[in-house]
Formats: structure tokens, C-alpha cells, sequence
């Protein structure tokens, strides 16, 4: 396979942007359009519909669209042709929104478990009583262990989230944990730790784009996954290296199946390349950097003849890639992606990234990759009590916890000097890092957490080893999940609030930063259809009950306490969520009329701006000052300044495949697989196998085998195909749920839970999702 190049296919299928296109009329142009010019409501069909701009919240891209109401009912899911960010776009998920209010499985009321953990027996109960519940059993932890941080507050991303903070900084604890860790964490701390910022790129401009393990064809992005398809300027090349011939691998000029783990050696193999052949961009690194000689020493020995052993990808191929990257910069692309949860060294692999368009000048220019601009919103200022019964996060304060999730099996020569052995070296205080906080909760070191709540994440299926999570489960006293499904979290809660569907509820404003910014809110496009509730609502609520025990407030400042009920609580949580809205947007006049409109707002015309980075004065975020290619703060921590290559210590024993992980264009993560039309897309998850390995086995296509890992087993249908490398295997996440309540996903696939040992990055707290080994045998 590794001399195999597969060439450009053509692009087929009928777009959402297609439809969108139809319904409203050719003459759009999605890069050009002035959002700020009203919509020409006159077009769309008359009847007795309404047409009600809002955003989808069925992933994280926060697509525009304009839901279609007929007497009171959602009809149906339009994009909105105007949406700078999506472009016009709407993806199989968004469009399945539809069925979201009026799933049977979506929960209606609250709900209160009255057998064991995991029986299903549970007994409505009345929002009143779930709340006077909720504040009995927060004040009842924070007694009994005299530590607010006791309680431990689990998220993931979302407009509502906001709120979800409001109720943990009522009631003190330190212990938040986020998806971040499960994602993105291992990427912005590399690409951060050059530019001191996390940037997007300009596909939209690029003439030459790099994607490294990244399938924008499936893991949709906006505008990113709109943009490298259909908006691409002519002649732009896309180079695609993956180990998997993916979609995005199908719409490349090249795919190179590169060997797992080895992306960093060819990245160090172009930048040897384009700097001993002088292709490197002098007057950028002479002006905004800092470190290039010493960068210079380190990749003299990354040479393409070195690389072309580790990645399995000729020496010619590698240094034709570099030098064509240099030549189209500045408008080259090596693309950041989102999820980076792969490897161990992941940080000094983006690292490594960010450095080839640091030296190529491919940066804050058009055609690169370009730091996130923002509409600044107005703040509320508010000020939580200080409470003195408050320890430090778990996973800052635990003691070698490192040491005991970091398998020698996937360790780096570098670990010891190189990386940090008792704490993450730069965790984020409101994401925390899922495997060292679950591994302090099992250990109970510093201290008991013994509560534990959870806004819309799902780490049953979602964290890595769920034996570990299900015993951390298990030591909980008390379990609040706020969802809108049964999802198999939920279904071991205590007590479940019912949360309202995004097509339901008034979402606050909220800055999407990009190169395209935008602000966004969300509006009902239909009614509640049932006793649901936001998380605006769900934390006045358990916050006013809280009010009513005096033991939550007796170890702060009584001044501290009044403050509190004015500012937070009479102020905000006590009055209308429009009234919230309107505060964020005072800057900005005629904004809140033009998101009801529209759904979005953008400054002048939504145009992006270049060069902001560039100007005589500025300051990146780093010690020097400059784009750090020698990370000066890395070097002060004993970590490796330079992003040295990394080997790994041990190899597959022989008969195991490398695991990996990824994502289809009509599943997120695990929240959609029980949608009834994403269903009928996809009822059950397969195993990628090589057609070679497949036949040593005396594997076929469709039947089910068993893949075995050292956490873990599964049953699951075997996908044989020429698509994937010899010494990997794939399967999509989402699947094998453990809730009988999402009756369509019940024990439908295989969970990647199940199998993924977890490994972390000791760097950035993130998880590391291809350090796992797997066998595979006919079931």
C-alpha cells in the first residue's frame, strides 16, 4: 500500500447547500453575501408556516438554520443561505433535528430512581421536589466531607454551559471536567505553544493544503469541511495522509497511507528540506520569530531517507511535498484539525505542525492559517462567594498519578526529563483532564469525591476504559445527570433533569471566533412540548432552593452572600433570559433585532481581517514576545523546547493491529446514534480490515468477529476492504450503548469505550486514543 498514490475523484451527490440553493435562489454567493442586509422574507412559500431563524446545535458547529413551522409543529430543517460560518450548509445531523422534540425516547419530565444504579426503575417527580433534592443532597456532601470540591461537576460545550457554570461557582467546587481533554486539548496546546494561540485556516484561500489524519469529508467542520469541497480557489492542491483511505483521502490530489504514529517525522523531514535547500521564508523568521538556529540543529538528522524508514512513504515524496509547500507559501496550509487525541508525544507533534508554517510565513495572511478574531460581547460582572471549604482540583493536588496512566507500553525516551511524572504540566483549570481526575477519584488521593454532576456529556461511552469510569461511578453517593436522552450515563444518575431541546429554548449570545466571526443565539422555534426546562432555569432553581439551607453559606463572608443574592441572583438568574441577551449585545445597536431575524450577527459584512499579528508592536503570547520555535516556558518546565522525535519504547506484539478512532459525517460523538433518521443511515457500527489480513484469517465481509484489547472485548461486524493499512484497524465511536432507554442504539456496534486503553499526554491532561493494541478473531 505505501506505494500506492490515489488520484483526484470527482465530487458527487446533491449538497444541503444544493437544496438550500433551490428553495431560496442561485443568486447567493456564501463569501460575499452582506448579512447585515435583511432577508427577502417575500420569497419563501405563503401559507399558514412561520420561518424562525435559529442555530443547530446537533454537533458542535453551530450551523445556520431556519426552521419551518406549520400550525404550531416543526415541519422541517432549512439552512440558512446567509450563514457565514456554514455557508448555506446543512449536513444529514442538522436536517435530522426535526425528529429531536418529538422522540419518544427524549425525556419529559424529572426523573427519580427508585431501584439500583442501572435497574431502570425510576418515578416522575415534580421540578419543585427535584430541586429541593438536588440542594438537600449538595448540602448533605458538603457537611459530611467539609470540601466543596467533594462534588464534581462534568460538561461539554454548548450556549447553555454558561449557566451550568453558574450553579458550580454557586456552590464552590473546583472539580470541573470537560470534554477538551477527550478532543482538542493536545492541539492548541502545541500549535499555542509556537503562536500563542490556537488559529483556524483559510481554505477558502489556500492554494496548497496539508491534512494530516484529519477527514474534513466526514468529520464536518464549518466552514472548513464547505470550503476545501466547494469553495476552494482553482488549482488549490490537497495533500492527505491518513492510514485510512478516507473520504477526504477520496478528494486529494495525493494520499500517502502513512505508517501510525510517524506524522511528526515526516513534517521534521520537510522542515530539514525547506531549510538546508534555503526554501524557508528569511525576512518572516528573521522579524517574528525566535530559536530558528537552534531548530536548524535539531532537524539536520530528520532527513527524508530517516523519515521515508518511519513513515513508510518514499524520500522523493517527502521532500516533492516540501518543496511544494514552500512554494505556494504564504498560502500553504498544514491544517491545525480539531480532535488531536492520538498520541502520546501529540503536543510536540502539533508543535512540529505549527513550526512548518511558522518558517514558511504561512501565517495571519490570506491563504493560511489565521488567529481567531471575535466580536466582543459585553460581561456581566458578577462575583461568587469565596467559600473557605474549598480544596484544589483533584488532578492538580494528586500525588504520581502520572506515573499510574502513562503504560510504559506508549512511553517516549523523553518521558522522565522530558515530559512531567507527578502532574500535567499545563492543565486547564476549568477542563481539568478526564483520566487523571477519574484515576484520583478511584484512588482517592488527594481526597473523597463522593457527588458527581453531569451537563450533556456522556463519559460512559465517551472516556476511554469504561470499567474504570463505572467503578468511579459506583463511589459516588450522589449522581445528577441534566440531559435531554437516557444516555447511558444517565442511566446510572440518581436523579435526571430533563433538559429542553435546542429547537425549544432561548440560548444566550455567544462569540463564535474564527477568520469569519460571528455572533449567535438562539431563539424557540416551536413551544416546549413538555416538562422540560433550560439550564438557565434548572440553576435558579436548585440555586433558590440552596438559599433555603443555611449550612451551604456558612463558611463565607456574610457581605459575600448578600452580594450574591443581588448580583447573580435577583439580577440575572430572577429575571428574563432576554433581558441576559440584551446586556451581551449593548455594544452593539441593532444586533439583538437582526438575531431574531437572521439568527446571526456579524461587524462589517462578516469579512475577515489579515495581518492583525504582523503589526510593528504586537506581542504574541509567549516569554519572548515572538513565535517561539524554541518554546522558552517548555524549557523552564524541563520539557523539550524543540520538538524532538519520539519513538516508541514497544511495538505491537506480533497479531495486533493498532486501534484508531474517528467520526462519520451523520453521527456526533454519542448523542445522535438513536435519531431515528441518522438510524436509518447507520444502524450498527463496523471494523475496518485489511483485505490481506482479512484473508489470513479467514475473515469476510459482513460477518461479526471479536476485537480484543488488554481493557476490553467486543462483537462486531467486520468492514474488510483495501481502504486501511495492514497494521491498523478503524471503527467509528457512538455505538454498543449500555441505556435500553435510546431503544434504537441499545446494544447496537461495538464501543470504542470498551477497547481504548487510557493512555494520557502528560503535556496538555489530553487523552490519547491510538495507544491502543487490538487482536481480531471470527466470533
Amino acid at each position: 500500500m505505501k506505494k500506492k498514490l490515489m488520484s483526484r475523484r470527482k465530487f458527487l451527490g446533491l449538497s444541503s447547500s444544493a437544496i438550500a440553493g433551490a428553495l431560496f435562489g442561485p443568486n447567493l454567493n456564501m463569501l460575499t453575501a452582506a448579512p447585515t442586509d435583511p432577508f427577502d422574507y417575500s420569497i419563501l412559500p405563503k401559507g399558514t408556516r412561520e420561518y424562525i431563524a435559529s442555530n443547530c446545535a446537533m454537533c458542535v458547529n453551530k450551523c445556520g438554520i431556519i426552521g419551518e413551522v406549520v400550525n404550531g409543529k416543526l415541519h422541517k430543517i432549512n439552512p440558512n443561505p446567509r450563514h457565514v460560518k456554514s455557508r448555506g450548509m446543512l449536513c444529514a445531523k442538522g436536517n435530522a433535528g426535526v425528529s429531536l422534540p418529538y422522540s419518544p425516547d427524549r425525556l419529559k419530565t424529572p426523573l427519580l430512581r427508585t431501584g439500583k444504579r442501572g435497574e431502570g426503575k425510576w418515578k416522575e417527580i415534580s421540578w419543585d421536589e427535584a430541586f429541593k433534592y438536588v440542594a438537600k443532597n449538595l448540602a448533605d456532601l458538603k457537611q459530611k466531607y467539609e470540601n466543596r470540591s467533594s462534588v464534581a461537576f462534568a460538561s461539554t460545550e454548548g450556549f447553555q454551559e454558561e449557566f451550568y457554570y453558574y450553579l458550580v461557582n454557586s456552590f464552590g467546587s473546583l472539580n470541573t471536567v470537560r470534554h477538551t481533554t477527550l478532543c482538542l486539548s493536545t492541539n492548541i496546546q502545541g500549535w499555542s505553544s509556537v503562536f500563542g494561540s490556537f488559529p483556524d485556516a483559510d481554505l477558502a484561500n489556500a492554494e496548497y493544503v496539508l491534512m494530516l489524519g484529519s477527514d474534513r469529508a466526514q468529520a464536518l467542520i464549518t466552514p472548513d469541511s464547505v470550503d476545501f469541497q466547494r469553495y476552494k480557489p482553482k488549482g488549490q492542491k490537497l495533500i492527505v495522509l491518513d492510514p485510512r483511505f478516507t473520504e477526504t483521502g477520496a478528494k486529494a490530489d495525493r494520499w500517502y497511507p502513512i505508517k501510525p504514529r510517524t506524522d511528526q517525522g515526516f513534517v521534521l523531514a520537510m522542515i530539514n528540506v525547506i531549510i538546508s535547500e534555503n526554501l524557508y521564508d528569511h525576512k518572516f523568521v528573521e522579524t517574528y520569530t525566535h530559536g530558528f538556529e537552534e531548530l536548524k540543529e535539531l532537524v539536520a538528522e530528520y532527513t527524508p531517507e530517516w523519515a521515508e524508514k518511519k513513515c513508510e512513504i518514499a524520500a522523493d515524496e517527502i521532500r516533492k511535498t516540501a518543496r511544494e509547500f514552500a512554494d505556494h507559501a504564504p498560502r500553504s496550509v498544514i491544517y491545525p484539525g480539531r480532535r488531536s487525541s492520538f498520541y502520546s508525544h501529540e503536543v510536540y507533534v502539533r508543535q512540529t505542525f505549527a513550526i512548518l508554517a511558522a518558517i514558511c510565513g504561512c501565517w495571519d495572511t490570506k491563504g493560511a492559517v489565521v488567529p481567531k478574531s471575535s466580536i466582543k460581547l459585553a460581561s456581566h460582572d458578577v462575583m461568587f462567594p469565596f467559600f473557605n471549604l474549598t480544596r484544589d482540583r483533584v488532578d492538580r493536588e494528586a500525588v504520581n498519578l502520572v506515573k499510574d496512566v502513562v503504560p510504559s507500553a506508549v512511553q517516549c525516551p523523553m518521558i522522565g526529563t522530558g515530559l512531567p511524572d507527578d502532574s500535567c504540566a499545563f492543565l486547564s483549570e476549568k477542563d481539568g483532564s478526564w483520566i487523571t481526575f477519574r484515576e484520583a477519584v478511584l484512588q482517592d488521593d488527594p481526597y473523597p469525591v463522593r457527588g458527581f454532576f453531569c451537563f450533556k456529556q456522556n463519559p460512559v461511552q465517551s472516556v476511554p476504559n469504561v470499567k474504570k469510569t463505572m467503578k468511579m461511578l459506583e463511589k459516588m453517593e450522589f449522581i445528577c445527570v441534566i440531559e435531554q436522552q437516557m444516555s447511558d450515563t444517565a442511566w446510572y444518575a440518581d436523579i435526571v433533569l430533563p433538559h429542553s431541546t435546542y429547537l425549544e429554548s432561548w440560548d444566550p449570545a455567544h462569540s463564535i471566533g474564527g477568520i469569519w466571526p460571528i455572533v449567535e443565539m438562539r431563539q424557540p422555534v416551536i413551544k416546549p412540548l413538555f416538562d422540560t426546562k433550560t439550564m438557565f432555569e434548572i440553576s435558579g432553581g436548585i440555586i433558590h432552593e440552596m438559599l433555603k439551607i443555611p449550612s451551604l453559606w456558612d463558611d463565607i463572608d456574610p457581605v459575600d452572600l448578600v452580594d450574591f443574592k443581588k448580583n447573580v441572583v435577583e439580577d440575572i438568574l430572577d429575571k428574563p433570559i432576554q433581558d441576559y441577551i440584551k446586556h451581551q449585545l449593548v455594544n452593539h445597536p441593532g444586533a439583538y433585532k437582526q438575531l431574531l431575524k437572521e439568527g446571526f450577527y456579524t461587524v462589517d459584512g462578516g469579512r475577515p481581517t489579515y495581518g492583525k499579528t504582523l503589526k510593528p508592536g504586537f506581542r504574541f503570547k509567549s516569554k519572548t514576545g515572538k513565535i517561539e520555535l524554541f518554546n522558552e516556558r517548555y524549557k523552564e518546565f524541563g520539557l523539550f523546547p524543540l520538538p524532538k522525535y519520539c519513538e516508541p519504547e514497544i511495538l505491537p506484539d506480533p497479531g495486533q493491529y493498532r486501534f484508531l478512532v474517528g467520526r462519520t459525517a451523520w453521527n456526533t460523538h454519542t448523542s445522535t446514534q438513536n435519531n431515528p433518521y441518522l438510524w436509518e443511515i447507520q444502524k450498527e457500527n463496523a471494523v475496518w480490515l485489511n483485505t490481506g489480513e482479512a484473508k489470513k484469517k479467514g475473515i469476510v465481509d459482513g460477518e461479526y468477529v471479536r476485537i480484543k484489547s488488554k481493557i476490553g472485548e467486543q462483537r462486531i461486524k467486520a468492514y474488510v476492504t483495501e481502504k486501511i493499512r495492514p497494521d491498523c484497524v478503524f471503527y467509528v465511536n457512538g455505538w454498543g450503548r449500555k441505556s435500553p432507554g435510546m431503544s434504537r442504539a441499545y446494544k447496537s456496534g461495538a464501543s470504542e469505550a470498551e477497547i481504548i486503553d487510557d493512555v494520557l499526554d502528560t503535556i496538555s491532561g489530553g487523552v490519547c486514543m491510538h495507544e491502543t493494541f487490538v487482536t481480531i478473531k471470527k466470533a
